[in-house]
């Protein structure tokens, strides 16, 4: 299951794409608690505003980070965020994981193949990406275009009270890993109660299905009960052979040749040739 594989395999670039309806924060939180406890350095970057709700959640999340909110008297140019973002690379070397909460302000100034380069430059450099975007305000193609980035796209949503997660997980061979699971986040922001979602089966009367699956013609396809019985009892020629054969008690390993009948008459079939 790919939450499972997240919280156990190495990091790699991780997109959370939620909605209104949904919110994925509690997801994106749970993961760089995780990533923060088995000693990743995390720098979480913020420039989102989130509800006050979210905001009280937030603040519930203790983990070893550096925050960088976007203030608005600040240089919000593509330049100095790039460079907020490669600063202090040297430092952490390969543990280091840089949380952007969210990508929808800065695809608000930025196209979507600038935030892509700079994002590209990021991994080039062995950082772990992990983001946050809302699905429900930009369209399909500035989506699509970011699943190329990251290596694992999840797709929150809700139904019976539960949350599933949709997942899509690139591995190093190129390999697509996708599956629907729940997940639970506990007090603690632990995500545990992950089970993968099973689709029921279909059950299919037999009785319901017709005597001959045949399509509907003019004409008929089908023997009745008399035909049938009929049709079962010719004998066939290679059926009387092999039922002589058993009979005969042969040797093992014996050949049997059976010479051909002359055919003379297919070297002069009109009788006009004196041989």
């Amino acid at each position: 299951m790919i939450l499972k594989d997240l919280l156990k395999q190495p990091l790699v670039s991780i997109l959370i794409e939620d909605s209104y309806s949904v919110r994925g924060r509690p997801l994106f939180l749970s993961l760089i608690h995780n990533y923060s406890e088995n000693g990743y350095s995390v720098r979480y970057f913020k420039y989102d505003s989130p509800l006050s709700s979210e905001k009280c959640e937030m603040e519930q999340v203790k983990f070893t980070c550096q925050t960088c909110i976007l203030k608005e008297d600040q240089d919000n140019s593509r330049m100095s965020i790039e460079s907020s973002w490669c600063s202090d690379l040297a430092n952490n070397g390969d543990h280091l994981v840089i949380a952007i909460d969210s990508l929808s302000p800065l695809l608000m100034n930025w196209t979507v193949g600038a935030l892509a380069s700079a994002l590209r430059n990021l991994q080039k450099r062995r950082v772990a990406v992990v983001a946050l975007v809302h699905g429900d305000v930009h369209d399909k193609e500035t989506l699509q275009a970011l699943n190329y980035v990251f290596h694992c796209h999840l797709t929150v949503r809700k139904t019976e009270d539960r949350n599933i997660c949709s997942g899509v997980l690139r591995k190093g061979s190129g390999k697509l890993v996708d599956s629907d699971e729940y997940y639970s986040i506990t007090d603690r922001w632990e995500i545990k109660d992950v089970e993968e979602v099973t689709k029921p089966s279909p059950n299919v009367l037999v009785e319901s299905l017709p005597k001959h699956a045949v399509p509907k013609s003019t004409f008929k396809l089908d023997l009745n009960a008399k035909e049938e019985e009929a049709r079962s009892q010719v004998v066939l020629p290679y059926i009387r052979k092999q039922a002589s054969s058993a009979t005969s008690e042969t040797a093992k390993g014996q050949i049997i040749y059976e010479a051909e009948a002359p055919d003379w008459d297919d070297e002069d079939p009109d009788d006009d040739l004196e041989i």
